[in-house]
Formats: C-alpha cells, sequence, structure tokens
C-alpha cells in the first residue's frame, strides 16, 4: 500500500513538472513573439487595409493563395473597402499558438466606416511571418452585404 502511495505520488510530481513546463514553454514563446510578431502585425494592418489584392497575395501563405481565385479575393477586397481608409489600430492581442509557430492575434481597428476587430494566423517561417487566415468581425459596423448578381 505504501509503494502504491509512492507511485501515485511521483507520478502526480512529474504531471505538475509536465505542466508547468509547458506553460513556461509557452509564456517564452509569447514574449518571443511580442517582439518580433507585433511589430510585423503592426507594420501589415495599413497595407493590408489598402485593399490591394497583391499585397494580400504578397503576404499570404502559397496554399492561401493557391485556394483563393483572384476574382473571388477581388470581389471580397472591393467589399472591405466600403470600410474606408484605416484611422487606427490597437494593440494585437495574442489568442493562441500552434503547433509552436502558427499564432492567432486580435487586432482592433477603427476605419472611416466604424470599428472592427480582425483576427489574423499568421505562420513563423524561415522567411518572416505569412498570413495563413484574416478575417474581420464586423459586428459593430452596419455595411450592406455585396449584391449578388442573380
Amino acid at each position: 500500500m505504501k509503494l502504491l502511495l509512492k507511485l501515485i505520488g511521483a507520478i502526480f510530481v512529474l504531471f505538475v513538472v509536465f505542466f508547468i513546463s509547458i506553460a513556461a514553454y509557452v509564456s517564452s514563446k509569447s514574449s518571443e513573439y511580442e517582439t518580433t510578431a507585433v511589430p510585423f502585425i503592426n507594420e501589415l494592418i495599413p497595407k493590408l487595409s489598402t485593399w490591394d489584392i497583391e499585397v494580400f497575395k504578397e503576404y499570404s501563405a502559397p496554399k492561401l493563395n493557391k485556394e483563393s481565385s483572384d476574382a473571388d479575393l477581388s470581389r471580397l477586397l472591393k467589399w472591405f473597402s466600403k470600410l474606408g481608409k484605416l484611422k487606427s489600430t490597437g494593440e494585437p492581442d495574442l489568442n493562441g499558438v500552434k503547433n509552436g509557430n502558427i499564432l492567432t492575434y486580435a487586432i482592433p481597428v477603427r476605419y472611416e466606416a466604424g470599428e472592427a476587430i480582425i483576427s489574423l494566423t499568421i505562420e513563423d517561417t524561415e522567411d518572416g511571418f505569412l498570413i495563413h487566415h484574416f478575417d474581420l468581425d464586423l459586428s459593430l459596423i452596419h455595411i450592406s452585404e455585396p449584391t449578388r448578381p442573380y
């Protein structure tokens, strides 16, 4: 019985050490990305907010460029352009790290049409950061849906 309790105690201690190690690793990665990813995002958001298709393609991961046609992306960016010019950006907030190098940030922004939240997923590669996902939460802005040709 005593041996069983020691074994259970040792397993418990190993779990605690394991989870503390993971927390320390995530914390160190977060602070590392604070000095690399945040400046990249602060520079990227004004560029993306020009709604230029070539800018989006330049900063997007190759997989993302393959998955979206130029026509669809162009229509989407034309619709986003109804937001007007970018007025200001807030501080990017790290929402998660996946596989150690895929980061998801929420960035509050203000356009001429109002406030929105950008959800941006970027990958840290050897050549820099690439966009994996870009989404605008426009729940605070009232812009009519794009008209459909039917």
